[in-house]
């Protein structure tokens, strides 16, 4: 095992990061399932003009809890990392493995540029925000060695040859002890789970997935509940990974426009109107807006806020952007 310190960070400016930039400690999820899309991007992308990337099963982000370890596990089956690239993207804070990865392929093959979120680096610190120790586990498409980098999000940290037979990368997130100011114990439950991937991750393009389990019903010989229940547990994916908004709106029927503003918006109402807006150019977007059939019942109080979802590489950013929408 070989032990490391940061190279020009220290647990100042980790803690400057942390505490700064995040509001939500709930956003680490966001992050980890952001850069597990983006590792898969990059193979993908790579895969189109080398067999060496190509992945013989299909892409998706897997998340599992341990009650008894206290550990959320967020699983990719992309690009992975090797030795070099542990030590530059993970050992460096702030320094974004995604930006380096689109810097790369400009200049060297003359790329427009990859459709990933990226900030493989930044994002990666976030889950300190609830952890007190961090392992990742690796494997670049590359190579035939894995690694295992583990730190405590202070100073140093560890990175050690591991056996790996899958390509992708592993976080596993040990929870901090549970305080007076905050519950850690609630990112193991299925429910929080599930509401964190649909508010911020909903329309990652490739499938996020847990094992949840559900009580059903037993059924006597004639096929009639006995009154008593099994649980079962299955693969369930958790996203719905193509925003509306993104498809063309002769392929959207007036119901499902209507039926996705009154869940998104809990209004039990429909919409007076919708508009579908695309624009490509120097500034690039897609947006649907909805004129709500009746006005919000705080829209002349003081603690009225106004501005729309704003999302980007269709991960949720923002619930209120003012800055989108006229004060008209």
């Amino acid at each position: 095992m070989e032990v490391k310190k940061f190279q020009t960070e220290t647990k100042r400016l980790l803690d400057l990061m942390i505490n700064s930039i995040y509001t939500h400690k709930e956003i680490f999820i966001r992050e980890l399932i952001s850069n597990a899309s983006d590792a898969i991007d990059k193979r993908h992308y790579l895969s189109l003009t080398s067999e060496a990337y190509h992945n013989a099963g299909e892409y998706e982000i897997l998340i599992d809890t341990n009650f008894d370890d206290r550990t959320i596990t967020i699983t990719d089956n992309g690009i992975g990392m090797t030795y070099d690239e542990v030590v530059n993207n993970l050992g460096t804070i702030a320094k974004s493995g995604s930006k380096e990865f689109i810097k790369q392929l400009s200049e060297e093959q003359n790329k427009g540029e990859v459709d990933i979120i990226g900030q493989f680096g930044v994002g990666f610190y976030s889950a300190f925000m609830v952890s007190d120790k961090v392992v990742v586990e690796t494997r670049n498409a590359l190579s035939d060695k894995g690694y295992r980098f583990t730190s405590d999000g202070l100073e140093e940290y560890s990175i050690e040859e591991i056996e790996k037979p899958l390509i992708g990368t592993k976080i596993i997130v040990y929870l901090r002890d549970n305080s007076e100011e905050e519950n850690y114990d609630k990112y193991l439950e299925e429910y929080e789970i599930k509401r964190l991937v649909r508010k911020y991750s909903d329309y990652i393009r490739y499938p996020i997935r847990m094992n949840i389990t559900n009580s059903e019903p037993i059924l006597d010989s004639e096929g009639k509940p006995t009154g008593n229940y099994s649980e079962v547990t299955e693969l369930q994916t958790l996203n719905s990974m193509i925003p509306i908004w993104k498809k063309n709106k002769s392929e959207v029927s007036e119901e499902e426009l209507n039926e996705f503003y009154k869940s998104k918006f809990n209004d039990y109402e429909n919409p007076i109107i919708n508009v579908f807006t695309s624009v490509e150019g120097n500034v690039t977007y897609n947006a649907i807006c909805y004129i709500p059939s009746h006005a919000p019942y705080d829209l002349y109080s003081d603690t009225y806020e106004k501005g729309l979802q704003l999302y980007t590489k269709g991960v949720f950013i923002l619930d209120k952007c003012k800055e989108l929408i006229p004060n008209y």
